[in-house]
């Protein structure tokens, strides 16, 4: 039976190289990570940003012996909730010394006294101990959500020591540079943990430091004091479905994973499985998450998976997050609304006046003129970051000459809507035309129940608070990855809400549940944290 790993943290470290299918646009995003400049990795939810950045880390440590990567992922970081207004920035800049100070001893690299005391404030000496310190500061953070809390930072060190104790160590350990890799980075719904982070990763730089992160599109907050274009290296991950080499490219990467007889039955359905990679549009979870749903690899089966899954999941999923983050539920809804009863109706409409008019022509793009409302740019800013829709490029004349942005609705959004997708998808494919699509004016009239609203986003920390309270106390059998074995056995044990699963530690899980050994417990225990967290975290 073919196991699917759908996110990169249920992947051992030694497995991430043969899982891995490298393509030339993750050739070149892996150099552009390994240049001295900063770089901003921009993708939507499940396109393998995690993965690239692991990927590169390895690379660093097979090929680069002068430089050292430090990976660490900011995806718990919506529970931290205190009093202090530099709560972000101290907690990241504690667990990226933390993370620094982890790996160098990994790698057998101690660091002197006046390395040691440059990295605390209050001047200790001693390795271990600022790393008791830095543990026990992120340990407080990180159970903020409890209960504001007012935490003591005296002990961290300004950012100017930091970067002088980091050209120390390199220098006494013949290191050119270190790159700090953030992963989940900027992913909360939290505009002022964004701007602290940015200003963090512009902190940081110096000679002997490059910071990397990734991060979400549409829905990130960059600050006034950190410029994109001026600031970093700013790559995006898309996979475009009329490249020549993309379903060879996605066909790679489920064989890396599927056992023998997937493997054949793909081989011998491959134009079925072509359907199901097209309509994932460029996402490796989407088409490991309907290939893992498929129970029979056969028509009626494929045909029923593609409608379940991008008629409803898909569209689930979206909702999901106005219901989790209260303060941006109105904008949520009404992208899910505008898409479903204006845009793809609108595509629809428009390919099947092009079979009745003889013309071999299809489209899954969509234009919105650069002057619409803010909120409606708002609204598809969040289908970008669930992966609904994409940006293709801005700027594109439309009719009487108007500027607009083109926008590409998922191909198994459109696909599914036929009764027989398997049977349309070869001509549909081979007719898609970039260039012919539904147009909205800045004075649409579908955009008639939002454009009177001024004040739809509410950033403010008590709703903020509401929202991760809410998340909380929700039961685990939300967590659609666990297994039903998974959740049962938590069940048994008690753990019947969020915050129950959230509060266990490790030892305690291992102690807990009964009849698996702690080796499986420890898998089990990976598996649940990292579909907790990407719960939380939207």
């Amino acid at each position: 039976m073919s196991t699917f790993y759908l996110r990169t943290e249920s992947i051992k470290t030694e497995d991430i190289k043969n899982l891995s299918v490298v393509s030339n646009q993750d050739k070149e995003i892996i150099k552009n990570l390994l240049l001295p400049d900063p770089c901003l990795l921009e993708g939507s939810r499940g396109t393998g940003k995690s993965f690239l950045l692991k990927l590169t880390e390895i690379e660093v440590d097979e090929n680069h012996p002068k430089s050292m990567c430090v990976y660490m992922s900011f995806n718990i970081s919506s529970l931290v909730t205190t009093e202090d207004p530099l709560q972000f920035y101290h907690w990241m800049l504690a667990k990226t010394l933390k993370s620094l100070l982890n790996t160098l001893r990994k790698k057998g690299i101690s660091i002197n006294s006046n390395s040691a005391s440059l990295l605390s404030n209050d001047e200790n000496e001693k390795e271990e101990d600022i790393s008791n310190n830095l543990k026990d500061i992120i340990k407080v953070y990180e159970n903020s959500y409890k209960g504001r809390s007012s935490i003591s930072i005296d002990s961290l060190p300004d950012i100017e020591d930091v970067k002088e104790a980091i050209e120390i160590i390199c220098k006494e350990n013949d290191l050119e540079r270190i790159y700090f890799l953030f992963d989940e980075a900027a992913h909360v719904f939290r505009p002022e943990q964004q701007r602290q982070f940015f200003s963090l990763f512009k902190d940081l730089r110096s000679p002997y430091i490059t910071c990397n992160a990734a991060i979400y599109p549409g829905v990130t907050y960059f600050g006034n004091s950190f410029e994109p274009l001026h600031d970093c290296i700013y790559l995006k991950l898309e996979r475009d479905i009329r490249d020549s080499n993309y379903n060879q490219y996605f066909r790679d990467i489920v064989f890396k994973q599927s056992d023998d007889s997937l493997k054949k039955l793909i081989e011998t359905q491959e134009s079925s499985f072509i359907t199901l990679a097209l309509s994932s549009g460029g996402n490796p979870r989407f088409l490991l998450n309907t290939l893992r749903d498929i129970q029979t690899f056969n028509s009626k089966n494929l045909e029923q998976t593609i409608k379940d899954f991008y008629r409803t999941k898909i569209w689930s999923e979206h909702t999901d997050l106005g219901d989790k983050y209260f303060g941006h539920k109105v904008l949520i809804d009404w992208g899910r609304d505008f898409l479903e009863k204006n845009v793809i109706p609108a595509i629809v409409k428009y390919n099947e006046t092009r079979i009745t008019n003889n013309k071999n022509e299809s489209t899954i793009y969509f234009w919105i003129h650069k002057d619409s409302p803010e909120t409606v740019k708002e609204s598809l800013r969040f289908l970008t970051y669930t992966g609904i829709i994409r940006k293709v490029d801005s700027g594109i004349r439309a009719t009487k000459a108007e500027l607009g942005d083109r926008y590409e609705v998922k191909y198994g959004c459109i696909l599914s809507l036929d009764a027989k997708p398997l049977n349309i998808s070869k001509d549909f494919f081979n007719n898609l035309t970039i260039t012919k699509f539904p147009e909205f004016g800045k004075n649409s009239p579908a955009y008639s129940s939002i454009v009177d609203l001024v004040e739809v986003i509410k950033d403010d920390e008590a709703t903020f608070q509401r929202s991760i309270s809410y998340i909380l106390l929700k039961p685990i059998s939300v967590l659609q990855l666990l297994t039903n074995w998974q959740k049962s056995k938590l069940s048994e044990v008690g753990i019947n809400t969020i915050s129950d699963l959230h509060n266990k530690t490790e030892a305690e899980l291992i102690e807990q549940i009964y009849n698996v050994g702690p080796y499986r417990a420890r898998i089990m225990k990976s598996a649940v944290d990292a579909e907790l967290l990407e719960y939380i975290s939207g």
